[in-house]
């Protein structure tokens, strides 16, 4: 990997991510001291960006963030991961916040999120030119009018469309679901596909050619409008310290694998591996070396099911 020069859109959120680390999740008024904290870039769009860039594609990243100092040191951070952050714009106001204490031992969380100015994101700031030059375009957690009119310039151009529409799918379903039917490649987690549909082969049916059914230590789920369904594991290699982000190394290792091989079970097999390294990462981001990703794909397995289950959505 690579095998082309492939070039990615991210489209989302750009976040300060504030993570703080415990020995438990503390309760209603309880007041506990954290042993670690780490503050850095985050938004499920930085994130899939910089695991895009791990695996050796370029990728362009389109936000909408503060024009605070302190973003300074972010763009930075990022342009030296190899992230093209020239189309992030910036406007006065409050940036995208994110804080996330996070237990040791488990790596479960909780969130507490303040869009900020994330949410001037405007289709319009998505040039065209920018997306006639892409190979895919990867849409995740935008406010769903917003998504939608990107994903129908984007699939009106020809150009591959994913979809990871987040806490969107709980607050526009219908918005979302007509942004199913101009994306290619859909990644749901299990309670954001029970909410658009209760069946998943009613996804599918709504167009997209990949749906990918997330969940979790469990694994991932691709259902595809041939009937077939794909199935996979990864063991870590690491102990497991942070889930956050996960998710988005996923979507960004299976799209570029996608790209490089049309193989629908190599591109699962190496999202599961960044999925689940990114577990052994502190903070939303994926921390990558390449023997360890090679450790990780020995432990990944993946298969094409001769009978697909059907609790593909159940816990």
């Amino acid at each position: 990997m690579p095998r082309g020069k492939h070039v990615h859109v991210a489209i989302g959120n750009l976040n300060i991510d504030i993570s703080l680390y415990v020995d438990h999740i503390p309760g209603r008024d309880e007041s506990i001291v954290s042993s670690e904290a780490r503050i850095g870039a985050g938004g499920a769009a930085t994130n899939y960006a910089v695991a895009t860039r791990f695996y050796g594609h370029n990728v362009y990243l389109i936000a909408t963030t503060s024009s605070h100092p302190f973003i300074d040191y972010i763009l930075d951070e990022l342009k030296n991961l190899g992230v093209n952050v020239s189309y992030v714009k910036r406007v006065e106001g409050t940036p995208g916040i994110v804080s996330i204490i996070v237990e040791y031992g488990s790596g479960e969380r909780v969130m507490v999120k303040h869009r900020g100015v994330n949410s001037l994101l405007s289709p319009n700031d998505v040039p065209r030119s920018v997306l006639r030059e892409a190979s895919i375009v990867h849409i995740a957690s935008v406010e769903p009018s917003v998504a939608y009119e990107i994903a129908r310039r984007a699939h009106s151009l020809g150009v591959l469309v994913s979809y990871d529409p987040g806490s969107g799918a709980f607050e526009k379903r219908e918005r979302v679901v007509e942004t199913i039917r101009y994306s290619n490649i859909v990644f749901l987690n299990r309670v954001e596909a029970k909410t658009i549909a209760s069946d998943p082969w009613k996804i599918v049916d709504m167009g997209p050619e990949i749906v990918v059914v997330k969940k979790g230590s469990a694994g991932a789920y691709v259902l595809h409008p041939s009937g077939k369904v794909f199935h996979g594991l990864s063991k870590p290699v690491r102990p497991v310290v942070d889930t956050t982000g996960a998710g988005d190394a996923f979507a960004a290792f299976f799209n570029s694998c996608y790209l490089d091989y049309s193989d629908i079970l190599k591109a699962l097999e190496y999202g599961l591996a960044a999925a689940t390294l990114k577990t052994s990462c502190r903070g939303s981001r994926l921390c990558f070396d390449r023997e360890l990703f090679n450790r990780q794909l020995s432990e990944t397995m993946v298969e094409l099911l001769k009978n697909p289950p059907e609790w593909v959505l159940e816990d």
